[in-house]
């Protein structure tokens, strides 16, 4: 009686496995839709946002969708943080999980001829005004004018050197690669073409302030010149 039951126990659980294993396989080759997609962390990112921005072509069987390389798309062409693409069995369907990047200051770069506004994080990151939610409510102290990608790790620097202050107001980079700074207290700071020492000049720009202050300097400032840091020029205003 005893080896009848532990048979047919065996053979019941078999049986699931044989099933659940079917319903797997089954899933697993099963077409993703629309309706599949479930995004999390960032409400405002639509399922035609990572449609659009990526290679993902729908309907698509969930075995052959690359997480990996849909996750490297969404991350440069979103400007995402951060990304976790999984494929789920129960419920079926894609689950994407967002970390977006926080902006610190509006940017404006340009694409073939036409200008883009966005904003940048404090990494320098271009972030397209699309993909930022209540940006119409948004205020920040700082204008990045003639963003691009090369100059990312210079403007980081630039805003986190001011960090803490409310006296940046803008970075400009010309088309030729010049950087001009827009502050509160030196009102307009040349740094030249983009070079390695750049920390250095901001090093300088703090010391200029700080002795400026010190000696209570009543005269009002136009303009400090350090593309040459041999031969650092202070203009003044001249009533």
């Amino acid at each position: 009686m005893k080896n009848t039951e532990i048979f047919e126990n065996k053979i019941l659980i078999i049986g699931l496995f044989f099933i659940i294993t079917n319903i797997l396989t089954i899933n697993l080759f099963k077409k993703v839709d629309l309706k599949n997609i479930y995004i999390y962390g960032a409400e405002f990112i639509s399922v035609n946002d990572i449609t659009e921005n990526t290679s993902l072509q729908l309907p698509r069987r969930l075995i052959f969708i690359k997480t990996k390389l849909i996750e490297k798309e969404l991350e440069k062409n979103i400007s995402l943080k951060q990304i976790s693409i999984s494929r789920q069995i129960f419920p079926f369907g894609l689950i994407i999980d967002i970390q977006t990047r926080n902006p610190i200051a509006f940017a404006v770069k340009e694409e073939k001829g036409i200008k883009v506004q966005g904003f940048v994080d404090k990494n320098g990151v271009f972030i397209n005004k699309k993909y930022v939610p209540d940006r119409e409510k948004l205020i920040f102290p700082i204008k990045i004018f003639g963003w691009k990608k090369d100059y990312k790790n210079l403007i980081s620097l630039i805003i986190k050197n001011y960090e803490g202050t409310d006296d940046l107001e803008a970075i400009k980079i010309s088309s030729e690669g010049f950087i001009t700074l827009e502050e509160k207290f030196l009102q307009k700071i040349f740094l030249g073409f983009k070079t390695k020492d750049i920390e250095e000049k901001l090093n300088l720009i703090f010391d200029i302030r700080e002795q400026f202050k010190k000696q209570k300097f009543r005269k009002k400032i136009k303009s400090l010149d350090l593309t040459d840091l041999t031969n650092p020029k202070i203009k003044v205003f001249i009533p």
